[in-house]
């Protein structure tokens, strides 16, 4: 489920345009006061509950590779979303300073590095092809450099049917303009929406839901996720 959230963030980048809003993108995102500890991602993995298999570069065609299906629900707050969305073994994993705060009235705050050099590979893995990937990249002129991005907002899926409600979007120092905001939202909800469609054999979201400081996920998960990790 974590390639969902991580699919926005691109989504986000690519649909802005980050070329034209590199003002003053030197600092780091924004610090939301989200502490976490290995003990909140080995609570989260074990919640999620897909194993994570190392694979190596010559033994797969691929660097991501999901496997199998089981059912799944269960609920993580701040310090588990931001711990398991932020800690992942993959090495082409574009997010890193990845921290996220959920409201008790649901509205949620994500703050990260993106990574964007590590998009193409990531996008790649996810199911599309370099020529469409390349040609987002081009066509918004991004360049391969460390993105710092701030997002407010609602959302939920409900049978992988997905509502995006950013209010605030954020590149470097930058505060993004509503009406780019609002084609941030098309455009993210159909990228989510397509990812779920690519990986339907191994996730479904029956509900993914943000209240009283808490997700809630009930639907698929894989049973196994085959990745390239870091050395």
């Amino acid at each position: 489920m974590i390639k969902f959230i991580v699919g926005f963030s691109v989504a986000i980048l690519l649909v802005i345009g980050a070329g034209a809003y590199f003002i003053g993108i030197g600092q780091g995102p924004r610090n939301l006061g989200i502490k976490y500890t290995t003990a909140d991602s080995e609570a989260a993995r074990k919640k999620v509950g897909t194993e994570i298999v190392a694979i190596k570069p010559e033994d797969s065609k691929s660097d991501f590779t999901l496997e199998g299906k089981k059912s799944a629900e269960f609920s993580m707050d701040s310090q588990e979303l931001s711990a398991h969305t932020g800690n992942r073994p993959w090495k082409n994993y574009p997010l890193k300073n990845v921290q996220i705060k959920i409201g008790d009235d649901g509205t949620i705050e994500g703050s990260a590095t993106l990574v964007i050099a590590k998009g193409l590979p990531y996008a790649l893995a996810l199911g599309y092809s370099e020529e469409q990937v390349k040609n987002a990249m081009a066509k918004y002129n991004i360049p391969p450099v460390e993105v710092p991005f701030y997002v407010k907002g609602k959302g939920e899926v409900i049978n992988d049917k997905v509502t995006v409600d950013a209010q605030t979007i954020e590149i470097g120092k930058v505060n993004i303009p509503a009406n780019i905001v609002s084609q941030v939202n098309s455009e993210a909800k159909t990228v989510l929406e397509d990812i779920i469609q690519k990986h339907s054999s191994a996730f479904h979201a029956e509900s993914v839901t943000f209240a009283n400081g808490k997700m809630n996920f009930k639907g698929t998960v894989a049973d196994k996720e085959y990745v390239i990790v870091n050395n």
